[in-house]
């Protein structure tokens, strides 16, 4: 209940801003569970039948993030970021990732404007994981594995408890 209440104060809050948030299944193997729309007008969840309702929200407020600094940068996407955006090349996953840090600095300002109540905790710890997996792809020139992202899970838990 208090999760739907949370959902439903960010999917207006995104409304707010004008943006349209929809939901839809999750494609398997896709490795795609949201995408913001660079033209600002709309967020679109994946979701599979075991996703959560605060994955829901980590999964918005991430979204709602990149938006919001989309207007704080007068409604502009760096051209070179959204050619980066599909691409492989090593110089272009290190623009994707300077934008999903910057980007990230907004996600506690969301998360305060709608009230959420979920431990601020795992917040961080789903920001960390969300970083660190750009920055290994950065890195590795690969994705990481699910042994290499469950180690990286545990290791934040301990840290954020």
């Amino acid at each position: 209940m208090k999760r739907d209440e949370e959902l439903n104060r960010l999917i207006r809050y995104c409304q707010g801003m004008g943006l349209s948030v929809h939901f839809k299944p999750y494609v398997k193997r896709s490795n795609v569970a949201a995408e913001w729309a660079t033209d600002g007008s709309e967020i679109t969840i994946y979701i599979s039948p075991r996703c959560s309702k605060i994955e829901k929200i980590l999964l918005l407020i991430h979204e709602a993030s990149h938006h919001k600094a989309f207007v704080n940068n007068e409604r502009e996407v760096d051209p070179k970021v959204e050619e980066a955006l599909n691409s492989d090349k090593k110089r272009d996953k290190k623009r994707v990732l300077d934008m999903e840090i910057a980007d990230s600095r907004h996600w506690e300002q969301i998360y305060r404007d709608t009230n959420c109540q979920f431990n601020i905790n795992r917040l961080h710890k789903e920001r960390d994981f969300d970083i660190w997996t750009y920055q290994f792809a950065y890195d590795n020139d690969r994705e990481a594995t699910c042994k290499e992202k469950s180690e990286k899970r545990k290791e934040l838990r301990r840290k954020y408890g």
